[in-house]
C-alpha cells in the first residue's frame, strides 16, 4: 500500500529525506508499528532517532495525525492504515 507521510517540525529528517517534508512510501503491512519499522528499515538510525522511543514506539512528544483530522493517541502503534492514507510526524512545537 502506499502512505503519504509529512514530517513537518522534525528537522533531522530533512537531510535525511533530500530535504523533502513529504514523501509517498510504498510498504507491506497494515499497522503504524509496521509503517515506522519499514522507515527505519529504509532511512535507518536517523529515521529511528527522530520518531522512535527507546521501546520502538512513536515518541510521546511526537504527535501523529491520521489524515489531517485524527490525532492517534492510544494504541496508536497498532492503528490500521488504509492505502493513501495520510500520515503526519508533527514535532513537539
Amino acid at each position: 500500500m502506499k502512505i503519504n507521510i509529512n514530517f513537518n517540525g522534525i528537522p533531522i529528517l530533512y537531510k535525511t529525506l533530500n530535504k523533502k517534508k513529504e514523501i509517498e512510501f510504498e510498504f507491506t503491512g497494515q499497522t503504524l508499528r509496521e509503517l515506522t519499522a519499514r522507515l527505519v528499515g529504509k532511512f535507518g538510525a536517523p529515521m529511528q532517532k527522530a520518531l522512535l522511543d527507546s521501546n520502538g514506539n512513536v515518541d510521546v512528544e511526537i504527535r501523529v495525525v491520521l489524515n489531517n483530522t485524527t490525532y492517534l493517541t492510544e494504541n496508536r502503534m497498532e492503528t490500521i492504515l488504509n492505502d493513501s492514507d495520510i500520515i503526519a510526524f508533527r514535532g513537539a512545537s
